[in-house]
């Protein structure tokens, strides 16, 4: 069982992740001989550190039969409250591959490293929706069981990723992200509103509701088992996402250069 992490401030929880990175980093050296392993993301300085930040390893040449195996060990000394995420670089997307060796260099100024952040976001939903527009291209019937569960999984990941992006932003102009149970659909709220002397509204109140219908499907997914999906209820969620991310995408770059031409922290 996963001992319990007291309240720590952000410096402690830093400091304390970063101890148990090299312990996870030892591990997967010496019990599963992997040929390379090594820390990225926020605790290598990547992106800023905060209170919801875990321990990302790189690792290659861990074998895939063990990946759960390794995986599972790694969890089991930490602390509640630090989480682990073990990334194969074979099996990575190559963007990620070159930030996690260094590679690509992310910018230091706080709006230019969110511009490439959410870039790579964007490419992430642009997949996504380009395989649901190609498997609703071969429908000809309403889908089986099988299509119906991948379909509802690619509109659960297209909020996740849309998610991920707005965590990004707040976490770069350093805006407090709610906590709490309802914190989803704060954060959502959150987006369509300006926040005094840190930055312009991300989205409007039209995309905002929108969007919100992908967060409460995304609440049914991960509480409800495949089998029970309904197509008809579902449909409109998969036939939308085109024109959902078109204007997501305009509007986050409409965002972007707002924030770049006026410079972040100048809102009021």
């Amino acid at each position: 069982m996963c001992p319990m992490l007291r309240k720590k401030s952000v410096g402690e929880k830093g400091k304390l992740a970063k101890e148990l990175a090299e312990k996870c980093l030892q591990i997967l050296r010496e019990k599963y001989g992997v040929k390379s392993a090594f820390i990225f993301g926020s605790l290598r300085g990547d992106s800023p550190f905060d209170e919801r930040s875990d321990i990302d390893i790189a690792v290659e040449g861990l074998p895939p039969e063990r990946f759960f195996e390794a995986l599972t060990e790694l969890h089991s000394f930490l602390p509640e409250g630090i989480e682990v995420d073990l990334v194969p670089l074979e099996r990575a997307r190559p963007s990620l591959v070159a930030l996690a060796k260094g590679e690509v260099e992310m910018p230091k100024e706080p709006v230019e490293a969110l511009k490439v952040e959410v870039g790579y976001e964007l490419k992430e939903l642009e997949r996504i929706v380009g395989k649901v527009k190609k498997a609703v291209s071969r429908l000809r019937k309403p889908p089986k069981e099988e299509r119906l569960i991948a379909l509802g999984k690619y509109v659960h990941d297209f909020y996740e990723c849309v998610e991920r992006i707005f965590e990004r932003i707040e976490k770069r102009l350093e805006v407090s992200i709610p906590t709490g149970s309802s914190w989803h659909t704060h954060l959502l709220r959150q987006m369509e509103q300006e926040i005094e002397g840190k930055r312009p509204a991300v989205i409007d109140h039209d995309l905002a509701l929108r969007l919100h219908r992908y967060l409460r499907f995304r609440h049914l997914f991960r509480h409800t088992y495949g089998y029970e999906l309904v197509w008809e209820e579902l449909r409109p969620l998969v036939e939308g996402l085109p024109e959902v991310f078109n204007a997501l995408r305009t509007q986050l770059e409409s965002f972007l250069a707002k924030l770049k031409s006026q410079g972040a922290g100048s809102f009021s």
